[in-house]
């Protein structure tokens, strides 16, 4: 580490230590951005060494000492190269608040140049958080909220320009949280090209960064909130790819802040967009030019994220009444729809969704918009009296509902989202099964939105069909699915429903014994029996390591076989039964000991399809993207 401070230090000849400005900053070509290679080359082998680590925590001191002390009267120019502003932003967060103060500084020395550039604003962004993150601390407040005050002056003084800039609207973003004393989600304050860039976690829910604001920041937010909502372009910015995003990080910041405040922008943006139409028929209503705006849409979102109560009911039975399947049939619209459905909490406004949206499921099947029925399906759990009916309407739009015997393919129908003439051919068709209308095994492919489907459902008080479905599965169809990514879900949830009876979950198993083999040597199904197997009651296990132990040796030598000859213990299952009874015994009542205390028993389903992170060179399996 030693040789790498000199290093660090000296980079030309004798010199004992870099200067930016002998190294040719200061008299670059004039391009923007644009700074000699022994400058780009030093931020570079600072990358390196911050990325190789230090012993000792002084040895960082020093080192970041020197690259700060490097930067001072560059910042701005510094900041306008690509590369350069990256290795700044990983650099900023390790500093000190003096030198963030005076790294500050230097940018706002001129601000308008810095946050009009596409690689500046970036770098003072992070600044300005970081300067929050100070200030909630003590640490060099005053000076802190005083460049801020300035900044957020400057940006007033210009604020149409800004933004409807594709980068200083970003800072303006920023400035709003600042002032609300938070950090919103980044998937609102960063484009997607941004956070596809970013080597850390993201920011997925709005974190509160200072509880108590000083009144200096409750005025500058209402006087940057004023200046927003009375502009003569608001209109204008609502269908604006740069300014529609500061709208919404106003209304998560009002949310936090002040809900009187928010309901009232609410209410002037609904106005607005115009989604509150004149009476007319159902079959002349056109849905508003805001909803199926890709760009206004993200808007609508936010507002009935943060909508309140009475906000929520107006949207549904006045602005949309009539209009929600046509909004379940649009690309763009159906997202509004989905959040407005996960919103309702009132009898009344679900059920004119129910009655809107049940008798056009095939509609919506047909414009592949799955997401309303999972949505609509999740919220049906709140709703016991709906989730007859919406199971019922779900099997009517796959052609499964009648005749009865029909029912006994839900999980097929219903996973694949294909109807029953799709899946179940005539006779005279090439792929019937010798006449018999059985749909071959390797026709049948789960979705991701079946199997999620397939999941809520088995989470509604009457679960009858969804079962019976499970217990008609043929060997073939059962390994078919449950060798799919999306698929092998579905028997975990199943497994472990505690509202199944264990006579049902001993059948599903002997159903599938003559294929456990081959599933547990699949990359999906050994995941799956994985899972299954540790969440299963004693007699459960031993039914499986029966069946797995005659076939111990190629079990354990298969890449992904041996992680369930591992788990199942199965030598020691051969060798030493009663140790293995045991040991199994005991991790069942513990099992059921975390049941009793948490409602759930530890397994390795928490994770939800769809979300579930990729895990760390110690698991062979991958959750479904």
């Amino acid at each position: 580490m030693a040789a790498r401070m000199e290093e660090h230090k000296g980079d030309k000849g004798n010199d004992s230590s870099f200067n930016c400005e002998d190294a040719g900053l200061l008299h670059d070509s004039g391009r923007k951005g644009r700074v000699e290679h022994h400058v780009l080359g030093y931020y570079r082998r600072v990358h390196e060494a911050l990325q190789d680590g230090f012993q000792e925590t002084h040895e960082q001191e020093m080192f970041l000492e020197n690259v700060f002390k490097q930067t001072e009267e560059q910042e701005v120019k510094l900041c306008q190269n690509q590369t350069i502003s990256r290795i700044l932003e990983e650099i900023l967060p390790l500093g000190k608040s003096s030198q963030i103060l005076t790294f500050f500084k230097g940018l706002l020395s001129d601000s308008e140049t810095i946050m009009y550039d596409r690689f500046g604003a970036h770098v003072l962004q992070t600044t300005m958080m970081l300067s929050l993150e100070f200030a909630a601390k003590q640490d060099e407040a005053d000076a802190f909220n005083g460049l801020l005050l300035n900044l957020s002056q400057s940006v007033r003084d210009q604020l149409e320009s800004v933004v409807m800039d594709t980068y200083a609207s970003h800072v303006l973003r920023t400035l709003l949280q600042v002032f609300g004393g938070l950090q919103v989600a980044e998937k609102v304050t960063r484009s997607k090209l941004s956070r596809e860039q970013q080597q850390r976690d993201m920011i997925q829910e709005t974190r509160v960064i200072l509880e108590n604001r000083p009144e200096t920041y409750q005025n500058e937010f209402l006087l940057l909130q004023s200046e927003l909502m009375k502009s003569k372009q608001l209109e204008e910015y609502i269908g604006s790819p740069s300014a529609c995003p500061v709208l919404a990080v106003l209304l998560l910041v009002l949310q936090k802040n002040d809900k009187d405040s928010c309901r009232k922008v609410c209410r002037k943006l609904i106005k607005k967009c115009e989604l509150k139409q004149e009476p007319s028929s159902d079959s002349k209503r056109t849905l508003p030019d805001a909803v199926v705006n890709p760009i206004s849409s993200h808007l609508i979102e936010t507002i009935i994220e943060v909508a309140s109560d009475d906000i929520l009911k107006d949207l549904t039975e006045t602005c949309f009444n009539g209009l929600l399947l046509k909004l379940a049939k649009t690309p763009v619209a159906n997202f509004i729809l989905q959040r407005l459905i996960a919103k309702t909490v009132q009898s009344e406004s679900m059920d004119q969704i129910m009655t809107e949206l049940t008798k056009g499921f095939h509609k919506i099947l047909a414009a592949n918009n799955t997401g309303v029925l999972l949505q609509l399906a999740e919220t049906c759990f709140l709703f016991p009296a709906h989730q007859e009916t919406f199971l019922k309407s779900l099997l009517e739009a796959l052609k499964g509902f009648t005749p009865e015997e029909r029912q006994l393919k839900a999980i097929i129908l219903i996973g694949s989202l294909q109807s029953f003439e799709v899946l179940f051919p005539s006779e005279d068709d090439e792929n019937s099964n010798s006449g018999t209308g059985e749909v071959k095994p390797k026709g049948i492919e789960v979705k991701l939105h079946g199997s999620l489907l397939l999941q809520s459902l088995l989470k509604f008080q009457n679960k009858r069909i969804v079962v019976n479905g499970f217990m008609a599965l043929s060997t073939e169809e059962l390994k078919t699915i449950i060798c799919q990514p999306a698929g092998s879900y579905l028997l975990e949830h199943f497994m472990s429903n505690e509202r199944i009876k264990d006579k049902k979950k001993e059948q599903l198993i002997n159903t599938m014994k003559n294929d456990l083999f081959s599933i547990c040597c699949d990359k999906s199904g050994s995941r799956a029996m994985e899972s299954v197997f540790k969440m299963s009651s004693i007699k459960m296990k031993t039914i499986i390591a029966e069946v797995l132990a005659k076939k111990e040796t190629q079990l354990h030598s298969d890449r992904f076989g041996c992680f369930m000859h591992r788990t199942c213990q199965l030598s020691q299952f051969k060798h030493r039964r009663n140790a293995w009874t045991s040991i199994m015994t005991k991790d069942d009542k513990k099992r059921k000991l975390f049941a009793d205390l948490i409602g759930e028993a530890p397994k390795d389903t928490n994770r939800t399809l769809g979300n579930r992170k990729k895990q760390k060179n110690s698991s062979h399996h991958e959750g479904p993207s």
